[in-house]
């Protein structure tokens, strides 16, 4: 489905017989908000400071309750979203009653301390939080570095849970938004499980090739839309081909207030 909206459409600059569709940030996100269906999932692919939490914020600023798994302590631009940070759970039964309320919920999860004793206190933290929120449903997760959080080889070493939550999770209502640099480093379900892939510049010709494997679009046609991108613009691929490709540039990020 093209971006419908009489705005969109008058903003939008299409290119490449129609497969990629420029438009705004402001236009994108009023679009996605709609188009992003619950228990639908988004990987974002690009290198190290390309953008992924800048943009990965803003998104789930789209659903009302979120929990931003920083599971590198302390991630900077994360903080910068406003969101509360806890370093326990369950959370305050304050943060239930705004949930059932209808309030808006978006929460940091970890502490910002770094070593190995942090990190083994972030390990049993988010697999609690990955329980629960297989249990209650509904939550939009957002997991900065998914392969710190997956890999045997890293601190968390939480790869099967992470793997199975990808699968499963759509059942439950809940989408996951991971971020990563490269496919091969992260469980294989990240990428398959994906409904919307955002993809930053990159010369990574395997990268590429893997990302129209997600998509499930011609090699040609990911190759030319990836090429053409011009830092920090972001291209947005559906795993629905009816979909367009999306070609947009997110906004700095500003502070967000936090809900109270």
């Amino acid at each position: 489905m093209a971006i419908s909206s009489p705005s969109a459409r008058r903003e939008a600059e299409e290119e490449e017989e129609g497969q990629v569709l420029g438009v705004s940030w402001p236009v994108f996100q009023r679009w996605f908000q709609d188009a992003w269906e619950p228990g639908q999932h988004i990987a974002l692919v690009g290198p190290t400071n390309s953008g992924k939490t800048t943009t990965a914020v803003q998104l789930c600023q789209l659903r009302p309750w979120v929990l931003a798994l920083d599971i590198k302590g302390g991630d900077t631009t994360l903080s910068r979203s406003g969101w509360p940070r806890i370093t326990k759970w369950p959370p305050d039964a304050r943060t239930y009653g705004r949930m059932e309320k209808g309030e808006p919920v978006r929460l940091i999860v970890g502490s910002a301390a770094r070593g190995s004793a942090a990190m083994r206190q972030r390990r049993e933290l988010m697999h609690r939080v990955l329980e629960d929120a297989w249990v209650q449903g509904g939550w939009t997760i957002y997991v900065d570095e998914l392969q710190l959080l997956s890999d045997v080889r890293m601190g968390m070493r939480l790869g099967v849970q992470v793997e199975e939550f990808l699968i499963a999770a759509r059942d439950a209502q809940i989408s996951v938004v991971s971020s990563y640099q490269a496919p091969r480093r992260t469980p294989r379900a990240a990428a398959d499980q994906a409904t919307w892939i955002v993809v930053y510049y990159t010369r990574d010709i395997d990268i590429v090739n893997r990302l129209s494997e997600m998509a499930g679009r011609p090699r040609p046609e990911i190759r030319g839309a990836v090429r053409g991108l011009k830092r920090p613009s972001i291209l947005v691929v559906s795993s629905d081909p009816a979909q367009p490709i999306v070609v947009t540039r997110p906004e700095r990020l500003e502070p967000i207030a936090s809900a109270r």
